[in-house]
């Protein structure tokens, strides 16, 4: 079977990328099941219920979140209604959301997880392997994919290869960023990064112009979106259904023309 996974959907010009290109790409691809990080669909931090939704009904399976998955008020009192969602399960509030989503291809059970790294993220309430482990028991499935969204890339390395038996991918998520380094570890997909969907001619999503009065003249500036055409990236990873091992995975990388 092959799953694809969508890296960090950020903002209004890669939510509106995604939602039109998802069908043909699950096509492309002959895409079985799909999953989307989709933590910034909403102007850049956050996501609504109304963005799941859409994602969803353009043939999302699942969606996965990060660091800013409450930060949309809205989300904290109707995540519970949004039954394929993910959240981090090292992170606070821990009431709030699914920690598991599990849904079927064929005879197949698979499970979607998210957790966050430790090296500059806050709110977390364990650190990723002991939360993994903790995880682990409560898992009923035959496949288990892992979204580590986390900024460093040992950590991630690291992580998968004291995993990498016990699931079928981990795939990280956070930096926007599309990593060169997708292989397979013992039977497990990885890639440090799936890297973004959101516009181009950005610096990570966000307008260029507004980073760069921050980061150079120290500028107090809002977080705002750059607009433009977008690049979807993520990757593609084929299992083999005997084993429901990871056999490959592929980057995928669309730029605007």
């Amino acid at each position: 079977m092959n799953i694809l996974f969508l890296g960090d959907v950020v903002a209004k010009s890669g939510r509106e990328a995604v939602l039109r290109q998802l069908g043909s790409l699950k096509e492309e691809y002959s895409a079985d099941f799909t999953i989307v990080n989709a933590e910034n669909a909403a102007h850049g931090k956050g996501i609504t219920p109304k963005i799941y939704s859409s994602l969803i009904k353009a043939g999302a399976d699942v969606i996965t979140l990060g660091n800013h998955a409450f930060s949309k008020k809205e989300m904290i009192q109707e995540i519970d209604t949004c039954s394929f969602m993910v959240r981090p399960v090292n992170m606070e509030p821990t009431e709030a959301g699914n920690i598991i989503v599990i849904r079927r291809f064929k005879d197949l059970r698979i499970a979607v997880v998210n957790i966050l790294g430790k090296a500059f993220m806050s709110g977390i309430t364990d650190d990723p392997i002991p939360a993994m482990e903790k995880l682990l028991p409560q898992i009923r499935a035959d496949i288990i994919i892992v979204d580590y969204h986390g900024e460093a890339t040992s950590e991630k390395m690291m992580f998968t290869k004291y995993f990498s038996s016990r699931v079928t991918a981990v795939i990280g998520t956070h930096t926007h960023v599309q990593t060169a380094d997708e292989r397979i570890i013992d039977g497990c997909a990885f890639i440090t990064d799936a890297g973004m969907c959101g516009a181009y001619d950005s610096i990570l999503g966000r307008d260029s112009s507004e980073v760069m009065q921050h980061m150079i003249e120290g500028k107090l500036t809002s977080y705002t979106p750059a607009g433009g055409p977008a690049v979807i990236s993520g990757c593609l990873i084929t299992v083999d259904e005997e084993t429901c091992r990871a056999v490959s995975i592929r980057r995928i990388q669309k730029r605007p023309a």
